[in-house]
């Protein structure tokens, strides 16, 4: 074929791009006819044997060694080891976990290690440890000794999967689905500035793929040069193509097709992450792909990449991503930007993991939160979620709800257990806390909980760091920074006055009384120092103030702060020697 009559035909295709009628979900699928244009199959198996020399597995030997499973439904949890754990990573663990565990399936943990790059030292430590936090039964995955590999269907690492990737590109090559690409940084640079300038979507695409229909010579030429190259998809379909993608909680939904010839193996033989999940979920057995909705836009290439590949695709099911209110506006929960993003976050505030799962699950399933009311006693590995309960739209992450659950939860707790776990915090998070803690134990457990059970219970712990900022007004130690930053006295009370007062309550004070005879005590004691006994005899005249006065100057003097845990019940927690060295201060 000349080189005008190349170009011609390159252009036409171009123009006028091939369709692809919908074809039955049964059916494998072959688009060499479609997408082969110049080369051979001669030519194609001479390149492909340059480009891919050491490839000897095959399709069929990795079919063999991966067969169909027995269980009707399998999912993953497919993160990759870039950084903390996201929440989100949990909440869309746990719906994997529940959808394959309550119909009997595999819920299994996947690596995708492709980005060395962004790759930290410790990332699958961090996810393995976040999930088993969260009690996420994990079947298969790098959950053994030193994150050894557990199933049959590994290794679960995509990093040490990188010749299965390389059977299948083979295949696609030799069918002329995938070509090699030898263009430069500086001339996809130019490209990009070209659609820029012609207000085009940026990509290799079209008249501006070069080695989509290049012919053997030319390539061999590329090969023989050692020229870096990728593997790109050819793309079945041109701009203005439309296609009709099923997901499982969305039903139909028409989408552009894609039609960017997007790269399956980078230069260093690594695939991208478009490339790899097809085939990883092929071989893997995945039934279900559930993750957020921010992969919608995927959806048309990953369809073509699995009819690519002769296979049928697994369901998808794309949930709300989580979202936190900004400025008034709604936005996805960012790494960058929000300390709730991380899991590690809820722990080191003192979350229990049970209270995160509770609201997470409340997000995920409409049903979740009536039934947890009528079954307390159960636990979210208990319910069956339904899929057409989730929510299509992005879903609120309300930290105020989050703060009630949890509260509630530290509320129900025994006495005994509620300082225990607040021992156990502390030793993790706040070591000079804990230290504080030990050293003065009865004290600690008196301060955490004044009122704690009763029917006043005020229920002031929201998530187990609040501990801080109650039992700081209690240790010697840390109370005496609060002195430093006391609030003022009272205006209408005299200093002498109330040093007075003090002194006196000192001796005076008598611990073994109940609140209302301590109570009643207090107001009669404050009269010989000009505080009336109630408002009637403040209103008569003749004092200075009145009962409320004398209590607020105990809270500055014992606790350094106008707002404080029940007076009465912190005297008792205080102890009367306590008692006695804060009033003569």
């Amino acid at each position: 074929m000349g080189e005008k009559s190349h170009a011609l035909y390159g252009w036409i295709f171009r123009v006028f791009p091939i369709r692809f009628p919908a074809l039955p979900e049964e059916s494998p699928v072959s688009l060499e006819i479609e997408t082969m244009i110049y080369l051979t199959q001669e030519e194609r198996d001479r390149i492909v044997q340059t480009l891919l020399p050491n490839v000897t597995l095959t399709r069929n030997d990795l079919e063999a060694k991966f067969p169909p499973r027995k269980e009707s439904v399998v999912t993953r949890f497919a993160p990759s080891p870039t950084g903390y754990l996201h929440v989100g990573g949990i909440y869309m663990s746990m719906i994997c976990e529940r959808i394959a565990h309550q119909a009997g399936g595999t819920f299994f943990l996947r690596i995708e290690d492709t980005d060395d790059k962004r790759e930290i030292d410790d990332g699958v430590w961090t996810i393995v440890r976040g999930m088993k936090k969260f009690d996420l039964r994990v079947d298969e995955g790098p959950i053994g000794p030193n994150f050894s590999d557990v199933g049959n269907y590994g290794p679960y690492a995509q990093s040490d999967r990188v010749e299965f990737y390389h059977v299948f590109v083979k295949e696609l090559l030799k069918k002329g689905v995938a070509y090699p690409c030898f263009m430069t940084e500086e001339e996809l640079e130019a490209v990009r500035t070209e659609q820029t300038a012609m207000k085009l979507v940026p990509g290799v695409y079209g008249a501006f793929a070069k080695w989509r229909d290049a012919d053997a010579a030319e390539i061999e030429k590329a090969i023989a040069e050692n020229r870096p190259r990728v593997i790109r998809f050819r793309a079945p379909v041109g701009l203005r193509a439309r296609r009709t993608v099923f997901d499982e909680l969305r039903g139909n939904m028409e989408m552009d097709d894609n039609y960017l010839d997007v790269v399956l193996l980078k230069k260093n033989g690594v695939p991208t992450y478009h490339f790899a999940h097809a085939v990883d979920d092929y071989l893997m057995r995945t039934t279900h792909v559930i993750r957020a909705e921010e992969w919608l836009p995927s959806m048309p290439l990953h369809f073509q990449l699995f009819e690519a590949i002769g296979v049928e695709r697994p369901k998808y099911v794309h949930c709300a991503a989580l979202l936190k209110i900004d400025g008034g506006n709604k936005r996805k929960l960012s790494k960058r930007k929000d300390p709730e993003a991380n899991v590690e976050f809820f722990f080191e505030q003192g979350y229990l993991k049970e209270s995160l799962i509770d609201y997470l699950a409340n997000i995920a399933d409409s049903g979740y939160e009536a039934w947890k009311a009528a079954n307390p006693e159960k636990s979210f590995f208990d319910y069956e979620l339904q899929i057409e309960r989730f929510p299509k739209a992005g879903a609120l992450f309300d930290m105020g709800k989050l703060d009630s659950i949890n509260k509630e939860r530290l509320s129900a707790m025994g006495k005994e257990d509620f300082a225990a776990l607040c021992l156990d915090w502390a030793k993790t998070y706040d070591r000079d806390l804990a230290a504080l803690m030990e050293k003065y134990p009865d004290l600690a457990f008196r301060a955490l909980n004044i009122e704690r059970l009763s029917e006043k219970d005020p229920k002031r712990f929201s998530k187990i760091s609040d501990i801080r900022a109650q039992l700081s007004l209690f240790f010697p130690e840390t109370f005496e920074e609060l002195r430093k930053n006391a609030p003022a006295w009272p205006e209408n009370v005299p200093a002498d006055v109330r040093a007075k007062f003090l002194s006196a309550y000192a001796e005076a004070y008598d611990p073994t009384m109940d609140k209302d005879a301590w109570f009643a005590h207090l107001k009669e004691f404050g009269k010989p120092f000009g505080f009336a006994a109630t408002g009637d005899e403040f209103k008569a005249g003749g004092y200075i103030g009145r009962v409320g006065d004398l209590a607020m100057i105990l809270r500055i003097a014992l606790c350094a702060s106008k707002s404080t845990p029940d007076l009465y019940e912190t005297l008792l927690a205080l102890g009367v020697g306590e008692v006695g060295r804060r009033l003569a201060m």
